[in-house]
């Protein structure tokens, strides 16, 4: 469970209820509102557009720096980046003002707009700022807010013992100050908590503990019990996580829901927790209904990463429960809204970086024109004092090696912020290679579940000599084989889905379930019947999964076998896929095509129907196509992926002609060696090249 931070931050207005009349004009909110944070509030309620116009009249630079200043609060949320340009001009004319507020106001509108670009150090140098500012002026409650921001910050930095010593700081201030306002109460159990989440990070479980309860007493001593629901959470995954005891894991996770009915982020936190206890106590009915409780409130809470959370809590109880279907689709739902977050993220810190560049870029230039216009003042003063030529030629000179080094600092200063940006980039590749582990995790855990439902490769190999050559293109597959023995009859498949990966293993499971229910529930024997009725469920499944909203590529292409173990009597039915039997010219009573001959051996071709599954509702069916199988006759099934692979010399395909004179010249090899010949065909022909499909062949000797 993520941990809930509480924060107490550090912009001064936020402690101010603003009720405004839309009739205020700006010079009267100028001259009559003497606060100057009150007269700040007031003039935010005003658009834009009429405080920019406004600073066209003459006014003095304190007015102009309130404006900039009610400019920079109302684009805090909206649109940062204006937001900071607005700081930027605010912070010269408070500084040049001297005025206390004007200064505070402009150091925490900049700490707090770097914090939110990930600019930690020049946010912490601001705070500090503040804070050197606030200790001169003996404000206390002022003091402990920005000693809780310093706190917030190092916190969001991983650097929990710097953060603690802030918190303690801070607490120890608001003790000091010792407020019997409910509001100081508020403060106290915020803080109380944030110094609990410290000592849980640093692994001090019990102290963490002992903090969390504090601010439960608090909560109830002032009948604030509403505001204790993210502590109770917080108690709860110390239970869960840390001491393993589920029972008092459960007592704390009802408390938290019982305390709040209106954040539906929380409320899906509290649930996906309850279904995670449940879960472990076995009662599954329970983790269920509150792990789809948790989907519920993060879909109505519109946030992503809630949504997130939920889908992958549920898929992992499913996954538990053996319900893999079920599992990979919470699985996918969740995979998808990953990538659409590490996007969104990635667009933002784009969009960061490009703004601390201009802020950046902006100052250099402001910087390089003052010394232009200084330039050119003494340029014209030499013009007009023709007899102090030699002394201003000297002091021309004087400015030009100074301008010199200035230039060389600006270079040093510019290398300097190359550098950090270099840094930045670097910061930003391994929260990328962070974000790609999470990837490259959910498709490990997605392969979990794929093999999972795999059957063993000796079920073939307890009756006849075999092999199974599976080879998928990624970690996830879109081709699978599939055996079940029923009686007397010994049913196996290869199945090729649409695409590979994640949209391929999806279309797999949907078609190993089928085959289960076909086989073994509606017991249909006949190979044909079979990919009849797999084609009829593959279609209802593709429309529901469309009707679902989940986009599913439809389509597969299988070759599907039955040998009645006693008789030796094969059925084969396929869908684009053929069937080859090699067997011996001695033997063959040219009752089968002949495709290839080669050593004494004939290669027999049945072809496949050219009807794909779930491709369309056909009107044909399929083809059941029987044959005596004789003592020594090998019989092959493959996908596509083997034929299609790029390779060799020229970069051209195997082809299936390729692929039947290899089948051919392996014949006197067992099966085992033949796999180790297939597999060595296929890494020396492709060489350096990528896979480009998934590959499954299986071959059984009779």
């Amino acid at each position: 469970m993520k941990k809930l931070l509480f924060i107490l931050f550090f912009i001064s207005f936020v402690t101010f209820d603003v009720f405004a009349n839309s009739t205020y004009r700006i010079d009267s909110i100028l001259t009559h509102v003497s606060d100057y944070t009150k007269s700040v509030l007031d003039l935010r309620l005003i658009s834009d557009k009429e405080l920019l116009e406004h600073l066209n009249t003459p006014i003095n630079d304190l007015a102009k720096c309130k404006i900039y200043n009610a400019l920079c609060w109302r684009n805090f949320n909206s649109d940062p980046p204006k937001a900071m340009e607005y700081a930027q001009l605010q912070q010269p004319l408070a500084e040049k003002s001297g005025n206390q507020d004007a200064i505070i106001a402009s150091y925490d509108n900049m700490a707090f707009l770097y914090s939110g670009f990930n600019e930690n150090e020049k946010a912490i140098t601001y705070m500090l700022n503040v804070l050197k500012i606030k200790e001169a002026i003996n404000d206390n409650s002022g003091v402990s807010t920005s000693l809780t921001g310093l706190g917030s910050i190092y916190y969001r930095m991983n650097n929990f013992k710097l953060a603690l010593n802030y918190f303690n700081q801070a607490l120890a201030i608001e003790n000091k100050i010792n407020t019997i306002e409910i509001e100081g109460k508020r403060r106290k159990a915020i803080m109380s908590g944030n110094i609990g989440l410290c000592y849980v990070e640093l692994g001090e479980i019990d102290k963490g503990l002992e903090n969390y309860l504090t601010v439960v007493k608090i909560y109830t001593e002032n009948n604030l019990e509403k505001e204790a629901s993210t502590t109770y959470l917080n108690i709860g995954a110390v239970y869960l996580k840390h001491k393993k005891n589920y029972d008092k894991a459960l007592q704390y996770f009802k408390l938290a829901a019982k305390s709040t009915n209106e954040n539906m982020s929380l409320l899906s936190s509290i649930h996906r927790n309850l279904s995670e206890v449940y879960n472990y106590k076995s009662d599954y009915v329970k983790a269920l209904y509150h792990g789809k409780k948790g989907i519920e409130y993060a879909n109505l809470s519109n946030d992503k990463k809630s949504i997130l959370e939920a889908n992958e809590n549920l898929s992992k109880i499913y996954y538990d429960q053996k319900k893999y279907d079920l599992a990979f689709q919470h699985f996918q739902i969740a995979f998808e809204l990953k990538d659409s977050i590490f996007n969104e993220s990635s667009s933002q810190q784009i969009a960061e970086m490009q703004t601390l560049y201009n802020v950046e870029k902006k100052e250099t230039e402001n910087e390089l024109l003052k010394t232009q216009n200084e330039l050119g003042k003494v340029e014209l003063a030499r013009k007009s004092t023709q007899q102090l030529y030699l002394i201003m030629s000297l002091i021309l000179a004087a400015i030009i090696v100074i301008y010199i080094m200035y230039s060389l600092a600006q270079k040093k200063k510019t290398n300097k912020i190359l550098n950090q940006k270099n840094e930045q980039i670097s910061t930003k590749n391994k929260i990328i290679e962070e974000k790609n582990k999470d990837i490259t995790d959910s498709l490990n855990y997605a392969k979990r579940i794929q093999n999972a439902i795999l059957p063993e490769e000796n079920l073939l190999l307890k009756h006849y000599d075999s092999f199974i050559y599976y080879l998928p293109k990624d970690i996830v597959s879109g081709d699978f084989y599939w055996i079940k023995e029923m009686g007397n009859k010994l049913y196996f498949s290869v199945v090729d889905c649409t695409g590979h990966g994640v949209p391929g293993a999806f279309m797999s499971i949907i078609g190993f379930n089928s085959l289960n229910r076909i086989v073994e529930d509606l017991q249909i024997a006949e190979t044909g019947l079979v990919l009849d009725k797999l084609n009829e469920l593959v279609i209802n499944s593709i429309r529901k999964q469309d009707k679902d909203g989940i986009s599913v590529r439809d389509g597969m292409d299988l070759s599907f076998c039955c040998i009645d173990l006693e008789t030796k009597m094969l059925q084969f039915s396929g869908a684009n896929n053929s069937l080859y039997i090699l067997r011996a010219t001695s033997n063959d009573r040219a009752d089968i095509p002949i495709s290839m001959t080669e050593n004494g051996c004939n290669l027999l071709e049945i072809k496949a129907d050219k009807m794909a599954i779930g491709g369309a509702e056909n009107s044909k069916n399929y083809q059941t196509h029987q044959v005596q199988l004789q003592k020594e006759d090998a019989i092959y099934l493959f996908s596509d992926g083997y034929a299609d692979q790029f390779g060799g010399p020229k970069g051209k395909k195997f082809m299936y002609k390729r692929f039947k004179e290899l089948i051919l010249s392996i014949q006197e090899n067992t099966m085992s060696i033949q796999k180790e010949t297939i597999n060595k065909t296929m890494l020396d022909w492709k060489g350096d090249l990528d896979q480009i499909d998934d590959i499954c062949v299986i071959g059984v000797r009779v």
